[in-house]
């Protein structure tokens, strides 16, 4: 009987070895995972970023030549821009007068 109590004592001890040595391998493994989430979160953050910047001053080379364009226009064509610019103004007062 006291072999067999010896056994299980080694056999527990053996047990609590081995589920100590597969939590530190879990520890591990989440540490692995979550520096591997967080790399690739800031990897896309940055391309996210990059691409803002980018439609942002794609968006303000466009703003710039509109302008541009519509001050040409203006320029070649002073009186048809003075008339569109009064007509607008009639329709907005018109819609304004009817509130």
């Amino acid at each position: 009987m006291d072999s067999h109590v010896k056994d299980l004592e080694a056999q527990v001890a053996s047990l609590k070895t081995d589920v100590s040595s597969l939590t530190a391998t879990l520890k591990d493994l989440t540490t692995t995972a979550g520096a591997e989430a967080k790399y690739r979160a800031s990897a896309t953050a940055k391309k996210a970023r990059a691409q803002g910047k980018k439609a942002y001053a794609d968006a303000q080379d466009a703003t710039v030549a509109a302008y541009r364009n519509a001050e040409n226009q203006v320029r070649e064509n002073p009186a048809a821009a003075v008339g569109i610019a009064a007509g607008v103004g009639f329709i907005v007062g018109l819609f304004l007068a009817r509130k």
